[in-house]
């Protein structure tokens, strides 16, 4: 295989794993467009190598060993862009992304380029286009974010998100800022709610928590 090929080859994995790793930076995802770009580079890498050391040794290398470790080893990435808050799980989209990345990756790598660029553009279509669909049909439900500061003891993002789920929100996403000088937190939260949840009690309970100074609902 001629360098200038190879080179060819990563390139283009870093370009379609760029593609999609850009639309989880647009939704301010923890593995963002590096994350996806390197994911998709090292395992077209891998798999390079694996072709490489098949071809210095006919008949003794065996191309997919190598790079089937890929497929078990990306779990360790979607692992940590999975993450739990209360009853609901974040990241699992980002995990799956990362996962298919690698496998763009490898197909890049041992020449299937169309294959590459056809799950890269129904990835693309499933993340990006899919995402609007399924919220213009979601009916009877609206997405708010509240930002609360109150002072940082203990339990206090439990306490909120129970009050939450009390009133049938579906917590989306949760930022937290720390102001370690005056020991207070500001906490961001997306959640979807239905159209009939009563958004003045919601916001009367948790102005009402001990160490709440400040609640803001857009």
């Amino acid at each position: 295989m001629e360098e200038l090929e190879m080179v060819g080859r990563l390139g283009l994995a870093a370009f379609l794993g760029g593609m999609i790793g850009l639309e989880r930076e647009m939704h301010s995802q923890s593995a963002g467009l590096r994350t996806h770009m390197v994911v998709a580079v090292g395992a077209a890498l891998i798999m390079l190598v694996s072709i490489h050391v098949a071809q210095g040794s006919p008949g003794q290398g065996d191309p997919s060993r190598i790079a089937a470790q890929v497929v078990s080893g990306i779990g360790f990435l979607g692992a940590g862009a999975i993450l739990r808050f209360g009853m609901s799980v974040k990241g699992l989209t980002t995990a799956a992304c990362l996962w298919t990345a690698a496998g763009i990756g490898l197909a890049v790598g041992c020449g299937y380029i169309w294959g590459a660029v056809a799950a890269t553009g129904f990835v693309l279509l499933a993340i990006f286009v899919f995402d609007r669909i399924e919220r213009f049909f979601i009916v009877g439900k609206t997405t708010k974010r509240f930002t609360i500061t109150a002072a940082d003891t203990p339990g206090m993002m439990g306490k909120i998100e129970a009050l939450m789920e009390k009133h049938r929100l579906l917590i989306r996403q949760v930022g937290l800022n720390k102001d370690l000088v005056e020991k207070k937190i500001q906490i961001a939260v997306t959640a979807v709610a239905p159209r009939d949840a009563n958004m003045e009690d919601l916001s009367g309970e948790i102005s009402s928590q001990a160490g709440v100074e400040r609640l803001e609902i857009d």
